[in-house]
């Protein structure tokens, strides 16, 4: 089997049973949000690995911070179990997420600042992680903004620069998807993705050429690649590769010990 026409096949039906959900809720936005978080949700279940997780919920860091509500959220399950597992609203530590996913129908100048300001909040949320079973590779979270509709690709771009010119890197969504138009890529992915990971022999590469600190390589602020009918394939290979090489990630539970408690005595 050939892979991209399956995908393409894919995102096809996922963009009619999006339509399908306008149609049926037209009148009733929240709940034909929450059907497109299930479309999504479903399709990353179908085609991440196991290790992997999908669930929903808050992100809770050890200094008490929390992130907003997340649609989406992409998981480390083999070492983390969230909080509150059976309720409908689970708790996450930050340290066990690899990505927080917002989902939108379509991508307004006033959807995109929205999903900014939350990819913000995450980003900052501080990380102590556990050396068990290792550090991660990778200590970044992504965020990933997916919308089943958009403005055409000259106008997004235009749209998703002016929310990004002012926001530190490390503060920006790394990925923006819309299956069968595009995939545009920025933040901490474009950084990786162009400068390589610590001690690759890429990144060894381009630190003999220019030395150690490449802050200095120009780097586009945004990257947006117009696929067409292969833009869900093309992410889904980008954002497995990050993942296969972010590593096992866990949570220091010293860290979200309050100080100076006496927990008991010792007999």
């Amino acid at each position: 089997m050939v892979l991209p026409p399956y995908f393409r096949n894919i995102a096809i039906e996922l963009n009619r049973k999006s339509e399908s959900i306008r149609g049926a809720f037209f009148s009733h936005h929240g709940s034909a949000g929450e059907n497109r978080e299930s479309l999504v949700a479903e399709f990353l279940r179908d085609y991440l690995p196991n290790r992997y997780g999908i669930d929903t919920g808050l992100i809770n860091s050890f200094d008490g911070q929390f992130s907003n509500q997340a649609d989406l959220i992409i998981a480390d399950t083999s070492f983390n179990s969230p909080l509150y597992p059976s309720s409908p609203n689970r708790i996450w530590l930050v340290e066990a997420v690899y990505a927080l996913i917002e989902v939108k129908t379509s991508l307004s100048p006033s959807d995109i600042q929205d999903s900014v300001d939350k990819c913000r909040r995450f980003k900052r949320l501080p990380r102590k992680f556990s050396d068990a079973p290792s550090m991660p590779s990778i200590s970044d979270s992504l965020f990933i903004l997916w919308a089943f509709e958009s403005s055409k690709s000259e106008t997004l771009k235009l749209n998703l620069i002016k929310s990004i010119v002012n926001v530190p890197r490390a503060e920006q969504p790394d990925f923006v998807i819309v299956p069968g138009q595009l995939v545009a890529t920025t933040g901490q992915y474009m950084e990786l993705a162009k400068h390589g990971q610590h001690g690759s022999e890429y990144r060894k590469k381009l630190e003999k050429q220019h030395g150690p600190d490449l802050t200095g390589l120009q780097l586009d602020l945004i990257q947006v690649d117009e696929c067409g009918p292969d833009s869900l394939f093309v992410w889904l290979i980008w954002m497995l590769s990050w993942l296969k090489r972010a590593g096992s990630r866990s949570s220091d539970l010293l860290a979200y010990l309050p100080p100076d408690v006496v927990w008991g005595r010792r007999v």
